[in-house]
């Protein structure tokens, strides 16, 4: 069993890591967009572009962060809504949760009379039936334990540690040495990340770090030369 129970921890470790890297990936490349775009506009004011920098950075951290909390809590109030449904259906008909159970048993190749058997030994106990009907019949998750509050800090603070990389260039420098150490290090980071995620993902690192890299430069670039045109039409 110990090796399941690894396997399970892993799974849950990496759904875990999920608002961490979302939050990093998205700071890294919104405020990438924002400082580069503001560079182009302003790019003999450092202290413009900086000061910018940080308040989009801590504007949409804080907007990340609750829109993590209220998409968990919809989700979670959505799918307990259809638990309590998918149960009041259950007490009032469980014939039709041993039958479909039945057919979703036999249906995966198993032989009818041991699907039968199956069915029976759920039969005794309640809650395991209902378990099962939920699982496979009604394909309905259970309610995850994660607490939606702690998920929502960790977006917060994954963004602003992901949106420094692009700003810090601008606090301490300025001009284009700013903007090309500010694009260097953000696609170093997000070639970083997206390393790691090759190598968890079982694909090739190299490649997955190589598309978040070029796509890091691609939004560097872009965004400081609308940057650059949108400040032509007011100078």
């Amino acid at each position: 069993m110990e090796p399941i129970q690894q396997t399970k921890a892993r799974i849950e470790l990496k759904g875990k890591s999920r608002e961490l890297v979302f939050g990093m990936q998205d700071g890294l490349i919104s405020i990438l967009g924002l400082v580069a775009g503001v560079y182009g506009a302003y790019p003999d004011d450092g202290i413009v572009v900086a000061t910018i920098g940080i308040t989009g950075a801590i504007a949409a951290a804080i907007s990340m962060a609750v829109g993590s909390l209220l998409s968990s809590e919809a989700e979670r109030d959505l799918l307990l809504a259809e638990i309590k449904q998918a149960y009041e259906l259950f007490k009032k008909n469980p014939y039709l949760a041993q039958e479909s159970l039945l057919e979703e048993l036999v249906a995966s190749g198993l032989p009818k009379p041991e699907a039968y058997r199956i069915i029976k030994l759920l039969s005794t106990k309640e809650d395991a039936l209902f378990q099962s009907f939920q699982n496979n019949v009604l394909e309905l998750p259970d309610v995850e334990s994660e607490n939606p509050y702690v998920n929502a800090l960790v977006m917060f603070f994954a963004f602003i540690v992901g949106s420094a990389f692009p700003v810090l260039p601008f606090v301490v420098l300025s001009g284009l040495f700013a903007f090309q150490v500010a694009v260097g290090i953000a696609s170093t980071a997000l070639f970083s990340l997206g390393y790691l995620k090759g190598y968890f993902a079982k694909e090739s690192p190299l490649k997955s770090g190589l598309k978040f890299f070029f796509i890091a430069i691609l939004a560097g670039v872009l965004s400081e030369w609308i940057g650059t045109f949108v400040s032509s039409f007011y100078t």
